[in-house]
């Protein structure tokens, strides 16, 4: 690719985005300037190998005006990032304006099969680290896969905003009950709770829901801020990388998963709370997960030294860690249909002050919690958070 093969100019389309594409890049922006990363998007047909990978389709989102981006610097830093991609495995189609929005093909001369295991190579290889520099090139937006998909996501993204019947509000006047629920489905012999103060994005998993998770249980897994924003705009949940070795731990209680340990206190900056979260300051993201009964290994007591302290007023403390069967795998695909544990919606709950407040929180003060960012992401000093309790702040919970 010599001379001005790679001039920008030359590669610019007349064709304008969407409405739907701008509203979505623009809420991608929002991500990115959260985050300082780039959302990563990743069609269903990269990841599921019984599927057939129609085309290796790349997509940029870079937060620069289209007339000032130099497009061989782009591409040159870019695969400077990863082994085995270099600038001739990269086909460029087209650079739309709307911030620079750059379309490509990848490894065009490959079979289907290994377009897809590069691919895999190239989605696995984002770690933390990664994705920070990454953001340092100003990219918001990175999608793999068939173009036809992310036009998909994007139509799927504009129809969760519109239409409230992929939602649920967990509360008293919305969808709410005490005790286990008793509605004669087949949850694996696990009682349900009601994820009380808890607002629930469903996910499109499979045409016949309750005939694939008949007899499956229910349980939680905390996350990242970053993981859950990503999550609901791209509707990809992440390949988390296993921490503990021979399987993932989840639990019955979503009053434990939402501990800072496992579930990240963000707090949201003014200039993007209406954005997502309507009025409030602070967010949570907590998985709910599908498993079958049969894959849990182990059920445990909580590790974070409640002792006699009530967690959830549900479930007992001895049984509020389950340990599940991973397959060995040390990449946790919750988009994967034939995984051990399936990812089924995202649960989110904002606050007007810091959760750590509220009535349902105040075990957090009896357990472990601490200062240290690699251990609980608290969102806040924690001191000044047990000043606010001692003084009896108070909080409450929003719902868009």
């Amino acid at each position: 690719d010599d001379g001005d093969d790679l001039s920008t100019k030359k590669f610019f389309s007349k064709q304008p985005l969407s409405n739907e594409e701008r509203n979505y890049y623009e809420e991608c922006k929002v991500f990115y300037h959260l985050t300082e990363q780039p959302l990563i998007s990743v069609s269903d047909e990269v990841l599921d190998n019984n599927i057939e990978l129609s085309s290796s389709s790349i997509k940029f989102g870079i937060d620069e005006d289209c007339n000032k981006f130099d497009l061989r610097d782009f591409l040159s830093k870019f695969c400077d990032k990863f082994l085995n991609l270099t600038m001739n495995d990269i086909t460029v189609k087209q650079i739309q304006s709307g911030s620079t929005i750059l379309e490509a093909e990848i490894y065009n001369k490959f079979e289907s099969k290994d377009k897809k295991l590069s691919l895999k190579m190239i989605y696995h290889s984002f770690t933390h680290k990664l994705l920070k520099e990454l953001g340092k090139m100003k990219l918001f937006f990175m999608f793999m896969g068939p173009i036809k998909s992310l036009f998909k996501i994007q139509k799927h993204r504009a129809e969760i905003k519109l239409n409230s019947q992929y939602n649920r509000i967990y509360a008293r006047g919305h969808d709410y009950w005490q005790g286990a629920l008793n509605d004669g489905k087949d949850r694996g012999n696990k009682p349900y709770y009601c994820p009380v103060g808890w607002q629930r994005w469903s996910f499109y998993v499979t045409e016949n829901f309750y005939e694939k998770f008949k007899g499956w249980c229910i349980c939680y897994h905390g996350t990242k801020f970053s993981y859950g924003l990503s999550i609901l705009l791209s509707g990809l949940k992440p390949a988390e990388r296993n921490q503990h070795g021979t399987g993932i731990y989840v639990t019955p209680s979503i009053n434990y998963a939402c501990h800072p340990r496992y579930s990240e206190v963000k707090l949201i900056q003014s200039s993007y709370q209406n954005t997502f979260f309507k009025s409030g300051k602070y967010v949570q993201f907590v998985l709910e997960c599908r498993i079958r009964p049969n894959n849990i290994n182990k059920i445990d007591s909580e590790t974070l030294g409640a002792n006699n302290t009530i967690i959830d007023s549900n479930i007992n403390n001895q049984v509020t860690e389950w340990v599940i069967n991973n397959q060995n795998k040390t990449i946790v695909d919750f988009n994967d249909p034939e995984s051990s544990i399936v990812c089924t919606g995202l649960l989110t709950r904002v606050t007007d002050e810091h959760p750590g407040l509220l009535s349902e929180s105040q075990w957090w003060y009896r357990s472990h919690l601490c200062n240290n960012s690699k251990c609980c992401l608290v969102g806040i000093d924690l001191n000044a958070l047990q000043r606010q309790n001692q003084s009896g702040d108070i909080c409450n919970i929003i719902f868009n």
